[in-house]
Parts: C-alpha cells; structure tokens; sequence
C-alpha cells in the first residue's frame, strides 16, 4: 500500500482504540505507520533514513523483518517507560500504529512475512489474489478514502464535535476553562490535568498533576496526591497558566443524602474512606463549633454558616471538629473516586 493509505489506516485504528486524538498520540500513530517501508530506499521512511534503509534493502528482502509482528512487541517493550512516566496512550501509539500497517500489507498481492523470522512464509488476507490489493491502483485509494472518512467520525465524536479550529484550540492553547468545558461534558469522571502555573499565597511555581473532580464557575476543583482540596482558575488558590487535559479518567460515584436528628459523629463514621461531600448541614449548638484555620493554599472545605456549616468537597478528616455535635438537618451530595 501506499504510504497515505498506512498512514489513514494506523490513524483511525488508533484513535478508536485509545479514543484519543492527541497531537503526540497521532505523531507516534504515523511514525508507526511508516517502520515496515524502512526496508526500501523508495519509500517515503527509506529516503528519510536512507543510510539504515540501503543497510536493511540489502540485507533482508522487501516485506520480512520490518513488517513483521514481532518488531511491534519489540516497540511495545522498548517504549514500556513512557507508561511509567506519561499515560498507556502514547505508549501504544507506535506499536499499535507499526501492527496495523503490518496486516494491511497483507491484503496486497504480495502479502509479508508477518511472522519474520519465526516463519518466512508470506501471509495474506482473501485466498483469491484476484481479490487482493494493488499497491497504488484503485483498490489502494478506495481504502485510503473509506479510512480517511472514519477517521473523520472517529475524531469528531472523540473531540465532541465543535470542528478542527476548536479542537486545535483545545490541545494547542489550553486552559483552565477548556478542562471546565471538559468536565462538564464527561459523565461522573474525574479527569486528570496537568497545570502549570503559581500559588497565589506565595507566587511559587506550580508544575504538577492533579485530578479535576468538579467545575465551580470558571474555576477546577481538583484534588492532589495528598488529597489536599483547591481551586484552579483566576479566583482560584492556583492561576493557571497553562492546563493540559490528559487522557486518563476516574469514574466517580455520586449520590444524594439528606440527614435527619442524627449524631454526627455516626453519621461521619458512615461516611465512604474517600468520600467528599458537598452541602449544607444545620447544627445544634452550632455556636460552639470550632473549625480549624484553614492552610495557606488550600480551599477551605468546611466553612461556619449561621445555623450550621457548608461543605465543600470535604472528606472525613474535614468534619472530624463536628463529631460532638447532633446534625438538626442536613443535604450533601456524596463523590467517591
């Protein structure tokens, strides 16, 4: 086939299997998609890397080595620490991009030797070779177009419609209000971001990646590895400068509950390891509540009231000043990661 045809190819079956079209995922996709023409000097690949393409064209035949399954597992393994250090995405982005243009080379004529070198025979798809693909002829570009099509679907319904300027406005200039954005269009997930940016309490830098569990106007509320609770946008207790939507999701469980004539401490006790809750609740004796000062840096989550408290993404350790009270009433919306 010819290069466009595996570069639509490994494209769309990429970005279906991941469910991303991220810029770095789609540039692994089609440097993936280009290995196995490294065997030839004609190819588009072979004349970028000409010296190690002359070396393999002579030495192996077209369509052995490099179009063989098991260089996809040796991509797989040799790019193992970008999941350690990035996201599953982008490390299976080549392999997978490398694999499928592999088994599209095997609806040709010709075919390849998918299994080099455990088995030299040429595999290919259909018995009738009359029915098989030409490199470059009719059938080549009816596959060409049918993928650039689906690719079409795919990465409109991935982005969430909106076209390719507010796609590219997203992933190239993001900010706090495209993961707002985001957010609100996920069903109960927590998404990750990754924010650059500074504190206000102390204008130090900000590098870091958090989970956005909630939109609270044109701000994120998002969580730390320390489960430390705060805001990030303009009248937030970190101004972003950039925010970078990442890939990975968390579903979150959230209910409703209302409280009646409870004690506290029963309630709190009952309460989900990783609850947050959000609401209001009406305290007896709420006068006599004393919340501890809240650090520098972080969002308040449990705030006095004049019959009681409200809540803001606050977990059990939060309510723990409440537990030698008697809850009067109560409404909280409950969110478990």
């Amino acid at each position: 086939m010819i290069a466009p045809t595996h570069v639509a190819l490994s494209l769309t079956g990429v970005a279906c299997a991941t469910g991303s079209v991220d810029p770095s995922v789609m540039l692994l996709a089609v440097i993936g998609s280009q290995i196995p023409d490294m065997d030839t000097t004609k190819s588009w690949i072979g004349k970028a890397s000409y010296p190690l393409a002359s070396y393999l064209e002579q030495k192996f035949s077209h369509r052995s080595i490099t179009h063989s399954f098991f260089v996809s597992l040796a991509l797989l393994t040799v790019t193992a620490p970008v999941l350690y250090y990035f996201n599953w995405t982008l490390w299976v982005a080549a392999p997978l991009g490398h694999l499928i243009s592999c088994f599209a080379d095997c609806s040709t004529k010709l075919g390849c030797q998918f299994f080099y070198p455990v088995n030299k025979d040429y595999w290919v798809v259909g018995l009738n070779p009359n029915n098989r693909i030409e490199t470059g002829k009719a059938g080549d570009y009816a596959v060409l177009t049918a993928a650039v099509c689906i690719f079409s679907i795919a990465f409109y319904l991935i982005t969430g419609g909106g076209g390719i300027g507010a796609w590219a406005t997203r992933t190239l200039f993001p900010t706090s209000q495209t993961a707002v954005e985001l957010l609100r269009q996920e069903n109960q997930k927590a998404i990750a971001i990754h924010v650059e940016g500074v504190r206000k309490v102390d204008n130090s830098r900000v590098d870091e990646q958090y989970w956005a569990i909630s939109a609270s106007g044109s701000n994120l509320v998002v969580k730390d590895k320390n489960d430390n609770i705060f805001r990030v946008g303009e009248a937030g207790e970190v101004i972003p400068k950039r925010v970078n939507t990442l890939a990975d999701r968390l579903p979150l469980k959230i209910r409703r509950q209302r409280i009646e004539d409870a004690s506290a401490a029963e309630w709190i006790n009952s309460l989900p390891q990783k609850a947050l809750l959000t609401g209001t609740l009406v305290i007896e004796d709420s006068s006599e509540v004393q919340l501890p000062i809240t650090p520098p840096g972080v969002m308040p989550t449990v705030t006095s009231t004049g019959n009681g408290v409200t809540l803001e993404h606050a977990s059990r350790k939060d309510l723990k000043p409440l537990e030698d009270f008697y809850i009067l009433s109560g409404e909280t919306l409950i969110k478990q990661l």
